[in-house]
């Protein structure tokens, strides 16, 4: 390494030689040429000068200017002058001719006129006094205006002569601007005719500045390349000598996996936070209690999440039971059924959403405050979160119980709980329309003590009809001819009839699909539960994924299950 570093510089400083000596040599060659464009721009000059008759001055400010040009300026210097002193003859000369005196201060006011003006003054005095006691014949007087008159004859004269000393003033300015205008004009022509030369002149000369600038240019470089030559010192220096390494010096594999693992958590923690973030859903049991500020009453679980290991066995207790849980687009026939028939994961999955609903049971019940009777309205903020589902196994699970339920399909726009249980016969609809009782056309499910009330066809009014008397007298009569009465109603957030019936039941519980509706939109379903006056005894999380962490207390009940989930 350290030979390598040797030779580098060696080489460095052989290369710089050689071309320090090229240099010197092609520059050497240049500046000869250089030197005779110089010389020969040079004369070319000076002979198109001698030949036109050019004379060039340098001038205070350092430019150079024909002697021509000088000429012309100072001429039009002294024209200035000349006309201005013209202008101040012209003036006075204006007054005099206008014999407006008084205007003249300085020029009619010297010594011999202030003189002759006081004695003048003095014998006109004389002559008024005189001439208040005697006559104009009184010798005395006549004397007196005998010298008024010589004094008066003398002011005459004086002024006489300084007028005409102001007209030849004026006449003289008159020439002489007269003269310099015709030698400014004749210099002008002379000036103008050396400005056509000049042109031509003004092409050489920076011709001439060029090849100086150049040749000068060249000159200095050439002088560098020598002094370059002479040094033999280089530019390159070895900091510190090349010594045997003992380990490798990359990759430095524990500084790089330090800082992927920093890197990696803190993107991770970064993407969890982003996602949270921009996350505005209802998904837990924490959301509801954070941000709707009520109980979660049951998490029912997806089924999709309810997948298992098949060679799990199945305990006892469960193989023992049987229970039939309603399912979204089943028939009360084709309900799902837990027993010794079924395979394996469709007892497991059966299993944990039957427990499911039990707590949903256990829920409502203990949120009943110890009321004898109960109409329990089930609601969601927009459709397609599952509240008909959650109503039908509610009341499944409450007949469950030995109570007499009664389930009504109070959602009269788009009805769907005769696709659980199919029925003929009369309808609510009917029945709101005055065209039958109630009680007979209520009939009984294969669930024991479960009886539904269907909807009927779509009525045009279905607000009115539900708001009506025969609506209120239904719930409370329900009320009392069943333990529990259970409402399947429309959304809240769609039409005005959800809130039309909680204003009527006992209870309402809310369900909200897990990742669903944003929470703003939930929020805006819970306000306007409340402002109905109804009591919300809270919310079911439906849909929810059991998988995940918020739902590890079904593990609890079923080992088998949290030991597919590991």
């Amino acid at each position: 390494m350290n030979a390598v570093a040797d030779s580098y510089i060696r080489k460095d400083l052989e290369s710089r030689w050689d071309a320090t000596q090229k240099a010197s040599e092609w520059l050497s060659q240049q500046l000869s040429d250089l030197k005779s464009k110089l010389e020969k721009s040079e004369d070319d000059l000076q002979a198109y000068a001698s030949e036109n008759g050019l004379l060039f001055l340098e001038t205070d400010k350092g430019n150079t200017e024909s002697v021509a040009d000088q000429s012309v300026r100072e001429l039009q210097d002294e024209l200035s002058r000349a006309q201005a002193a013209r202008y101040e003859k012209e003036s006075l000369y204006r007054l005099v001719q206008s014999s407006d005196y008084a205007s003249l201060p300085g020029v009619f006011e010297n010594k011999l006129l202030l003189d002759l003006s006081v004695q003048l003054a003095e014998l006109q005095s004389q002559r008024a006094q005189l001439s208040a006691t005697f006559t104009d014949d009184y010798p005395k007087v006549r004397e007196v205006q005998s010298q008024i008159t010589e004094i008066q004859a003398a002011l005459t004269r004086e002024r006489q002569r300084a007028a005409q000393k102001i007209s030849d003033d004026y006449f003289a300015a008159m020439k002489r601007e007269s003269l310099v205008q015709q030698a400014f004009a004749d210099k002008q022509k002379q000036a103008n005719v050396i400005a056509e030369k000049s042109v031509q002149y003004g092409i050489l000369n920076r011709e001439v500045e060029s090849n100086k600038s150049m040749y000068e240019g060249l000159l200095d470089r050439l002088k560098e390349a020598g002094v370059s030559a002479g040094l033999k010192a280089s530019n390159i220096r070895i900091v510190d000598p090349g010594k045997a390494s003992y380990k490798p010096v990359s990759p430095r594999i524990s500084i790089n996996l330090g800082l992927g693992a920093i890197l990696g958590l803190g993107l991770g923690i970064c993407l969890a936070l982003l996602l949270e973030h921009l996350d505005q859903t209802i998904q837990t049991a924490e959301d509801v209690d954070r941000f709707l500020h009520v109980a979660a009453l049951a998490a029912i679980p997806a089924l999709e999440s309810l997948q298992v290991r098949r060679d799990r066995a199945i305990s006892s207790a469960d193989r023992g039971f049987t229970l039939r849980l309603a399912v979204p687009g089943g028939a009360a026939s084709d309900a799902l059924v837990i027993g010794r028939n079924r395979n394996d994961s469709e007892v497991r999955r059966s299993s944990v959403m039957s427990e499911s609903f039990r707590g949903l049971r256990t829920s409502v019940l203990l949120s009943r405050s110890g009321r004898s009777a109960n109409s329990i309205l089930v609601t969601s903020a927009h459709a397609g979160e599952g509240k008909t589902t959650i109503a039908v196994n509610l009341a499944i699970s409450l007949a469950q119980l030995g109570r007499r339920v009664l389930l009504i399909d109070a959602d009269m726009r788009r009805p769907s709980i005769h696709k659980y249980f199919p029925q003929n016969g009369s309808r609510l609809s009917a029945y709101l329309a005055g065209q039958g009782g109630w009680r007979e056309m209520a009939y009984p499910t294969g669930v024991n003590g479960l009886y539904v009330l269907l909807s009927g066809p779509s009525p045009e009014n279905p607000a009115e009809l539900l708001s009506s008397d025969a609506m209120h007298a239904l719930i409370r009569e329900a009320s009392t001819a069943y333990s529990f009465v259970v409402l399947d109603s429309p959304p809240l957030l769609d039409v005005a009839d959800s809130r039309i019936l909680a204003s009527m039941a006992d209870a309402t519980v809310l369900v909200v699909k897990s990742g669903g509706a944003p929470r703003q939109v939930v929020q805006f379903a819970e306000s306007q539960v409340r402002s109905a006056g109804a009591n919300l005894l809270g919310v079911v999380l439906n849909n929810i994924d059991a998988r995940g962490d918020d739902y590890r207390y079904f593990a609890y009940g079923y080992p088998e299950y949290a030991s597919s989930r590991k």
